[in-house]
């Protein structure tokens, strides 16, 4: 129960430190994390999870298989850890090196074959011995609050047994209002879990169109030029005119906006009831200021992790 190690291998511990019950736990894990130092399977097979703290983290851990990550210890560590960055956000920021140097902290989910007072390097060490597999962190995306605002988030499960929190498709999004969150913060979240759950399904890449880099637009519009010239043949592109390129272009633009920029994607999301149409996300917002007493609702930043 305290290694996870396997009746034989609890024996031979045993036997090789005299009965000495805390000895042979020692033993279990110097020998398992020399066999996890030595491995050299790719961790090919991953997991999210998101913890909201002072922050919000989005965690990815990886295994050599499947069958790992779907076991019970595998995503209670991923909560545990995802919970943990959430808490000390401006370590868990500076990097993967910084991140596998913070010591594992307790909490409510903690697993307790993830030891307290290790590095998260150590502790995955040790907890890959216990699993027989490699465990690897893989990407970690941070994303504070504003002031005047607050950060919520949404996980999709990957499938119907899996762990709450966990899953291959997460995103985090943070929201201010100018003059504060009105006189129902809990309703100001609400619009915040709503407008995270959007951004897993619609996976948008800018917040809006002037967050939009000049050249990544200008590049788009070169790639929409080529394709309507390659659409209508060499004999009708020497004859269009600019006025008519332009207006083409623009178009084409505008729907590569509703596909690709938050404020201009239609809400994925179910509308209240009131509603005969689904709006774009920036009048949906314009629409929850007006519900929730507020000025505007503003959209900060978001995070998005895709596996």
């Amino acid at each position: 129960e305290k290694t996870g190690a396997s009746m034989g291998k609890c024996r031979e511990a045993l036997k090789e430190e005299n009965g000495d019950l805390e000895k042979a736990v020692d033993w279990l894990k110097k020998r398992g994390v020399r066999s996890m130092e030595k491995r050299s399977a790719e961790s090919a097979e991953a997991l999210l999870s998101l913890g909201l703290d002072q922050a919000g983290a989005i965690v990815e851990l990886r295994a050599e298989t499947d069958f790992v990550t779907r076991s019970e210890l595998f995503q209670q560590t991923l909560r545990h850890l995802a919970q943990m960055m959430a808490a000390a956000p401006d370590d868990a920021a500076a990097g993967i090196e910084a991140a596998m140097n913070m010591q594992i902290r307790d909490g409510p989910n903690r697993p307790p074959q993830l030891r307290t007072g290790a590095t998260l390097s150590e502790a995955l060490l040790e907890l890959g011995s216990v699993l027989g597999e490699k465990l690897v962190l893989g990407n970690v995306h941070i994303l504070s609050p504003p002031a005047d605002g607050i950060v919520a988030g949404y996980v999709h499960p990957k499938s119907v047994d899996s762990m709450q929190g966990t899953g291959r498709m997460a995103g985090l999004v943070s929201l201010r209002s100018p003059g504060g969150l009105g006189s129902s913060p809990d309703a100001f979240r609400t619009t915040a879990s709503r407008l995270a759950r959007h951004i897993v399904a619609a996976q948008p890449r800018f917040v809006s169109v002037d967050s939009i880099p000049a050249e990544t637009l200008r590049k788009e519009r070169e790639v929409f030029k080529a394709a309507h010239f390659e659409q209508i043949g060499p004999r009708m592109a020497g004859t269009i005119t600019e006025e008519v390129l332009k207006k083409v272009l623009d178009g084409k633009t505008n729907k590569f906006y509703q596909e690709c920029v938050l404020a201009c994607q239609e809400l994925v999301s179910p509308q209240v009831s009131s509603e005969k149409k689904v709006l774009p996300v920036a009048e949906w917002l314009e629409a929850e200021a007006k519900q929730l007493g507020v000025s505007r609702i503003l959209v900060e930043d978001f995070k998005l992790a895709v596996l």
